[in-house]
Parts: C-alpha cells; structure tokens; sequence
C-alpha cells in the first residue's frame, strides 16, 4: 500500500525553444491560456489535493517562479544551474535533497482537467504513469507495457511494439524508484548530461521494477512545447473549461 502523498516535483528548467518570441519572453509555465498561467493550474490542482509541498525546479527565467512564493507558501525552487546543457533526468536530480518521500512528478508546460491530479495520487500503485489514448498531437511519448506493467518508453512509434497509450507527464513516483532514478542517472551523467527521467531512466528501472500505468481514454489535455502545440492547447483548454461543474 503506497503512502498518503503531500510532495510534489514540478520540472520547470527547460527554454522552451520552439515558442520562438515568446520563449525568449516568458518560461513555458507562464503561458495563459486563461487569466493565469498554466503553471498557476497545477499548483491550485496539487493543493486542493493535499499537497502541502511543490519543490519547483528552475533553470530559464527562474525568477518567474521566485516570484510565485509570495502567493504560494507550499512552493520551495531548486536551481538546475546547467540547464541549457542537460535534460529532465539532471532537473529531478537536482530536487533530490527535497525528495524524502513518495511523490507526484510533473512537467511545467502541461493543462489538465485538475482532477486528473487526484485519480493519480489515488491509484493503488506506488509507481505509476498517467496516460491518455491517442491525441495525435505532434511529440507524443508512446508507452508500451507487459502484464500491466510498463515495458517501454519511446517518442519513436517503431520501437513501441503495443502502444497502450501516450504518457501525458504526470507521475507518481515512490521513494524506492525514486533512488533507483537517481543511481542510474548518476553513472550515465557524465557520458550523457541530456538523458530524460522517462525515455531513458525510468525504462532501464522498469526491467527489474514495476512501474504501472493508470490509462484514460478521453482524457483532456495538452503539452505546449511549440506554437502548433500551443493552438491545439487552446482548443484543449475550452473543453476543460465547458466540463467544469
């Protein structure tokens, strides 16, 4: 039985390249597609759900999330000071003197209906992806499984032998795993500073480790990571909006 989860880990280092002008402006986490920016939904979803910790990691423009502190008291910021060189596995690392316990992993740039936050923290697995069926959304990061245990991770659809579903970046990462990440990270950050948590360490743990999937077809949400992205999002964001009690 996993533990009651009150930590959360928010990567929040990344450029955002592909927003051309408006990366150079802002981080991904303060795009608005409403009155605040996106990252603003899922620190009111985490809370509402009893997370009474978000270690933010920083890195581009870290002073935008700074500055949230003083509206958000759950909020501590981690600096990944070599972020243009390296990738999401080395922004996890650097939260890893906040990580104690069990938590909720998540990615800046993602909108949700927040109750998605919820389903996950209460799935009775310690480890476990979120996915969602097929968006056809440009980037997608298939997931592949045996036995109900997740097998493969992969942006590259010919590796993926049975796509179950599309990982959406959100996550409930237990403290075991959690050390497992970080000592395989750490012998492989010299040779390639750039490796993700996902596509690359969390599939070399999931061959001696399971890690589960909770799958949701029908689920909406969107990952901006370029401005296609960011048209599909807005579209994402108005049927999220019109489900709304």
């Amino acid at each position: 039985m996993s533990q009651v989860i009150t930590k959360a880990v928010i990567l929040a280092a990344g450029m955002g390249l592909r927003m051309k002008e408006m990366g150079e402006e802002i981080p991904k986490g303060f795009i608005r597609l409403g009155k605040s920016p996106i990252i603003e939904h899922s620190l009111k979803a985490l809370i509402s759900c009893g997370i009474k910790e978000i270690i933010i990691v920083t890195g581009y423009k870290g002073e935008y999330y700074e500055n949230l502190k003083e509206t958000y008291p759950q909020i501590k910021t981690v600096e990944n000071t070599r972020f243009a060189k390296t990738g999401t596995m080395y922004s996890l690392w650097c939260a890893r003197e906040y990580v104690d316990s069990d938590f909720i992993l998540l990615e800046s740039d993602l909108i949700y209906a927040s109750g998605e936050i919820a389903k996950i923290i209460n799935v009775p697995f310690g480890d476990c992806l979120l996915l969602s069926g097929t968006t056809h959304a440009g980037d997608e990061v298939y997931v592949e499984a045996v036995e109900n245990r997740v097998s493969q991770i992969s942006k590259n659809r010919e590796k993926i032998k049975n796509s179950i579903g599309e990982y959406i970046g959100i996550a409930k990462i237990s403290k075991p795993l959690f050390s497992k990440l970080i000592q395989i990270a750490e012998s492989q950050f010299d040779t390639d500073p750039k490796i993700s948590y996902d596509m690359d360490c969390l599939v070399q743990v999931a061959n001696e480790y399971p890690i589960n999937f909770l799958q949701m077809d029908g689920l909406d949400w969107a990952e901006i990571d370029d401005l296609a992205q960011l048209e599909r999002a807005q579209k994402v964001w108005q049927r999220i909006k019109a489900k709304r009690p």
